[in-house]
């Protein structure tokens, strides 16, 4: 990865992490915001020198007429020098920022020596040595910071102004993707902050950068834009602490977030089109599918009903035949021991199977011509005679 280079211009890393003032041309403890604020530069000699000439006279400093008032006037003077250096002392030492600090409780105080990286100091009262011999940078540790890259906020927060050559982005299946995302990160260690990089929050800004276009390089258009929001910004995150990590940054990454993902702007409504008939297909196949769900179930119920109904009267047809087999067989075994007697039963029990559902009258040929007797023998017709 670009961001990966390490180097100071020379082909090697410069581990120097106490650089004095004055190498390359350069503040060991960088620019900007992340110095804290210093105390001004103060010229003690020509302080005290201004001071001597102004407040010489009246402390007798000029030359006198006689011995013994001269001699007075010197002593005068001696002391009056005396007592101005230990004020001036006094008010070196004690002035807020020069011998003594405050590092509030969202602040880290890192003590410089000469320029060099001397002690870091927890939230509290401090002392040190007077400025120039010490001096004090509190950066906010505590504090938290953003780094938008794709889009702008202007002052008043509700205006974005969006930045192409940082959002638009080549995905995996080579379709361009408009991001506009958030880093939020912290201090996690002052002197590392404050010594290592030059630009710590410039670094920020770039590796953060470089480090979507390299996850959103791995990864399809739709699950960026869809889905998959929540694993770009984890994979991003992690890549991004990674990356700083190995430049002893002293940065902590806490949260990445894409605030838009989505095709640019002139392919975005056909965009729009293309998901919208996948949505459509999705629908249509969800609803054949929830219908085959409905139907299927019905119609293997149906099947192993019917199958059911097949084998009971498979069943009950074989039962059947083989009674029927075996009452043939009893009766053709009775039949060998009385062959006439059989033919005759036979005979009467198949009659009696024929006119029992029949209307049946018996007619007497031997009763002559006077009368012609009438014997109804049907039950039911005898009952429907009666009733009239």
């Amino acid at each position: 990865m670009p961001w990966n280079d390490q180097s100071n211009g020379n082909g090697s890393r410069d581990n120097n992490r106490d650089q004095k003032p004055g190498d390359n041309g350069k503040s060991p403890w960088g620019n900007g915001p992340q110095g804290g604020n210093e105390p001004p530069e103060v010229d003690v000699d020509e302080l005290v020198r201004n001071l001597q000439k102004k407040l010489g006279g009246i402390f007798g400093g000029g030359s006198g007429g006689g011995a013994g008032r001269g001699s007075s006037g010197k002593g005068l003077g001696g002391l009056g020098i005396g007592v101005v250096l230990i004020a001036l002392i006094g008010v070196w030492f004690f002035t807020p920022g020069s011998g003594w600090y405050i590092v509030k409780a969202e602040e880290q105080g890192v003590v410089l020596r000469f320029g060099a990286y001397n002690r870091t100091e927890l939230p509290g009262f401090h002392w040190k040595l007077p400025v120039p011999f010490e001096r004090a940078l509190k950066p906010k540790t505590g504090s938290v910071h953003q780094e938008d890259i794709g889009f702008r906020k202007a002052n008043n927060r509700n205006s974005i102004s969006d930045i192409p050559h940082e959002s638009l982005m080549l995905t995996g299946d080579e379709n361009i993707v408009d991001i506009d995302f958030s880093v939020i990160w912290q201090i996690k260690n002052a002197r590392d902050f404050l010594f290592n990089l030059d630009d710590p929050v410039g670094a920020v800004k770039a590796v953060s950068e470089s480090a979507m276009r390299e996850v959103v390089g791995k990864n399809d258009l739709e699950p960026i834009i869809t889905q998959g929001r929540q694993i770009v910004e984890t994979t991003t995150r992690d890549l991004i602490q990674t990356a700083l990590d190995e430049y002893g940054a002293g940065v902590i990454i806490t949260q990445v977030q894409l605030q838009k993902a989505d095709p640019p702007g002139r392919v975005l409504e056909a965009f729009r089109d293309v998901v919208n008939a996948g949505q459509d297909a999705q629908t249509k196949v969800n609803q054949a599918t929830a219908y085959a769900n409905d139907v299927v179930p019905k119609a293997r119920g149906d099947a192993a009903k019917l199958e059911q109904e097949a084998i009971g009267y498979r069943d009950s047809v074989i039962a059947e035949a083989g009674g029927e087999a075996e009452r043939f067989n009893l009766i053709y075994a009775e039949y060998k021991k009385a062959p006439v007697v059989t033919r005759q039963r036979m005979y009467l029990e198949t009659m009696e199977r024929v006119f029992r559902g029949t209307d049946k009258v018996l007619l007497d040929k031997n009763a002559g011509n006077q009368v012609v007797p009438y014997l109804p023998i049907n039950p039911k017709q005898q009952n429907n005679q009666g009733g009239r």
